[in-house]
């Protein structure tokens, strides 16, 4: 038999019996559609990883309060302004630093007002999280040295109270006192990593937030940001930061009261959460496409009795037993070239639809196409060889006499 014709009739036997072919397949669709979308939404999750690197670097290493140190409403040790001096001071290839301080306050400007977060942070903030400007500027050490009044605006802000004025220059009041507008920025985007904020959100000189918060000069820090030249220096800085941290302060409940983070670290943890749930969601599709095989050997065994009679007028105007073990191979393999090619079709749809809602590039890989086509053909040669064999171990005579 030649495999061209085999190919022929499979599919003649396909277009005959469309519903029972459909529902054959749907295994090895649902299996291998997992198994795809899986992959691909893996691979665009990575590249929103390697994106948001190339944009924050592995240098980023934070300070925060340890929340699990403390019961609930106990008070919690913050971090003073010989902590941050030290930092600032004790710490090799330091390249940006700062704190952030955070307030709701009512803004207004001729009549338009609202309620925000108002952002209190160092000059540095902006580059150090890409906070980019699109009209005028940032605030600048010029600026907070001369204890000026300013703010920088996100877009939702500025339109809600501009409208469509240009807020450059103009004077507005934040929680009872005038701040100049020096800039807006562009539009804030989701990503993985923020400085937290949204569009709504106003950014001040972070004195003028802290001092709002302790009432003084005597400001506390619960959170302290550091960048660094290399992931050399960051490495250096983590140990020195515990090793202070650890002599001044000291431990509660076997807890270190100050947890030092870093981002690459960040970024490598989510990364082992998406492994444990990609291997899981293959483990079910695996399972699926094993059941899908399975029905696909049991539809082949019921044909193989329904066309007993076919094999035996085969056999007896000249087919060979090969012939008659390739034809059923070709079937079983069709049926599973079927299902897993519309299943590539329907993970790649899943994917794309995926990585519309979370803003993630979208690509697929020659190599994850060809590894599924690869799985399918392989459950049709496992699953189709029995049946297969079993119909090309007929004689003519017994298939001739089969009344089905």
């Amino acid at each position: 038999m030649h495999i061209q014709e085999g190919f022929i009739q499979c599919f003649e036997l396909i277009a005959g019996n469309k519903v029972r072919s459909f529902l054959t397949m749907l295994g090895i669709n649902f299996g291998v559609a997992c198994l795809i979308a899986i992959s691909v939404v893996g691979l665009a999750f990575r590249g929103s990883i390697g994106s948001e690197m190339g944009k924050y670097g592995s240098t980023l290493l934070w300070i925060q309060v340890n929340g699990q140190a403390y019961a609930s409403r106990e008070s919690r040790i913050l971090m003073d302004e010989r902590d941050i001096s030290y930092f600032k001071t004790g710490l090799p290839g330091l390249t940006g630093s700062g704190s952030l301080f955070d307030s709701s306050d009512p803004v207004s400007y001729k009549g338009n007002s609202a309620r925000v977060q108002v952002y209190g942070v160092d000059t540095s903030h902006f580059s150090m999280f890409n906070v980019n400007i699109e009209k005028g500027r940032a605030f600048v050490p010029a600026d907070v040295d001369a204890l000026s009044s300013v703010c920088v605006l996100r877009p939702d802000i500025a339109s809600q109270l501009f409208k469509a004025e240009d807020p450059l220059g103009k004077t507005i009041v934040i929680g009872g006192r005038n701040a100049v507008v020096l800039g807006v920025t562009e539009r804030q985007t989701q990503g993985f990593v923020s400085d937290g904020s949204d569009n709504n959100t106003i950014f001040v000189p972070q004195m003028a937030v802290a001092r709002k918060i302790f009432g003084g000069s005597n400001i506390k820090y619960w959170v302290f940001f550091l960048n660094f030249e290399s992931k050399e220096y960051v490495n250096i800085a983590q140990e020195r930061i515990d090793h202070y941290l650890s002599a001044k302060y000291g431990m509660l409940r076997g807890e270190n009261r100050f947890r030092i983070q870093r981002l690459d670290t960040f970024i490598g943890m989510v990364d082992k959460v998406l492994n444990i749930i990609s291997i899981l969601v293959l483990v079910i599709a695996s399972i699926s496409i094993v059941v899908g095989g399975l029905g696909i050997m049991n539809i082949m065994l019921v044909s193989v009795t329904e066309r007993t009679r076919e094999i035996g007028i085969r056999m007896a105007i000249g087919a060979s037993r090969k012939d008659i073990l390739v034809q059923f191979i070709i079937e079983a393999v069709t049926l599973c070239l079927l299902g897993g090619g519309t299943g590539i079709l329907f993970g790649a749809g899943i994917a794309v639809i995926v990585c519309m809602i979370l803003k993630w590039k979208f690509a697929i890989s020659v190599g994850i196409v060809l590894g599924a086509l690869a799985i399918s053909t392989t459950i049709g040669l496992v699953f189709g060889i029995y049946p297969a064999y079993k119909a090309s171990k007929l004689t003519p005579t017994e298939a001739l006499r089969s009344e089905v």
